[in-house]
């Protein structure tokens, strides 16, 4: 249960962190001059958003599951301090997931390699 709770815990924004780097890198290399005809951005960043997304649903479930089998833990450690994690876990997963998306979104919706 110890992974399961850390996984609920920091699956998302561990997502969300992957996902970030690696548009950061796609985007510099598709407006890059010598690398822009070569990289296909909007799919890539799909694909990164998809597989994040998908990271953060699945973290989402673990702390809802963490949760639900420290219900009754009440008021002692350590089973009130698995509870109160899995509930963080509950609270910062639908954050991060919506920045998950918004992030993939923007990207494949917007003008891409606009100088501002």
């Amino acid at each position: 249960m110890k992974a399961l709770l850390w996984f609920g815990v920091l699956g998302a924004p561990a997502a969300w962190v992957t996902q970030h780097v690696t548009g950061i890198a796609l985007t510099e290399a598709a407006c890059s001059a010598a690398y822009s005809d070569d990289v296909a951005l909007d799919g890539l960043t799909i694909a990164v958003m998809a597989g994040a997304a998908a990271v953060a649903v699945l973290a989402e479930l673990a702390a809802i599951t963490v949760f639900r089998r420290t219900r009754e833990a009440g008021d002692d450690p350590p089973a009130s301090r698995v509870h109160f994690m899995a509930i963080v876990g509950m609270t910062i997963g639908p954050l991060f997931l919506a920045m998950i998306l918004m992030s993939g979104l923007g990207v494949a919706i917007l003008e891409n390699c606009r100088q501002s």
